[in-house]
């Protein structure tokens, strides 16, 4: 498990780089990676529902992006997209191509279906969390603490 946390942190890290992200966020932006991975690992070893886990997930990477991006004063953008990496569905996006290009249709459409059904998941709860008034996150930032 922990291994597993690390390796969120240094993908979403890595990913970052990518995208030209300031180095001095690139800790925070780890930590808000390793911290949505270790909320999805809680919420699959309590309830075992990957749908559900990766909801939860992505509140707890889009809530702290939230708060993250008053702390810093950085665009959401910047926390938001190394944060979620994570639970992007890569091997599903490769599984449903791949039979696709073998001629598998019933499994392609499977696949498919499942992958589309945690991109949409992953977008509902960002929507969620970014239609929640900007007041909610600002705890702290009033009183001077941050940058």
């Amino acid at each position: 498990m922990i291994i597993q946390i690390i390796m969120a942190f240094a993908a979403t890290v890595a990913f970052s780089c990518l995208f030209n992200v300031p180095y001095e966020e690139l800790p925070y932006i780890g930590a808000v990676g390793a911290l949505g991975w270790l909320c999805y690992l809680v919420c699959m070893s309590s309830v075992s529902n990957a749908e559900l886990a990766t909801f939860l997930a992505t509140v707890a990477v889009a809530w702290s992006m939230r708060v993250l991006t008053l702390f810093r004063r950085m665009p959401t953008t910047v926390f938001l997209i190394g944060g979620i990496i994570p639970f992007v569905p890569g091997a599903g996006i490769y599984n449903t191509m791949y039979a696709f290009i073998t001629g598998e249709s019933a499994a392609a459409a499977a696949t498919g279906v499942k992958t589309v059904k945690m991109f949409g998941i992953i977008c509902i709860a960002v929507i969620i969390v970014l239609s929640l008034p900007k007041q909610m996150f600002n705890i702290g930032v009033k009183h001077g603490i941050g940058r």
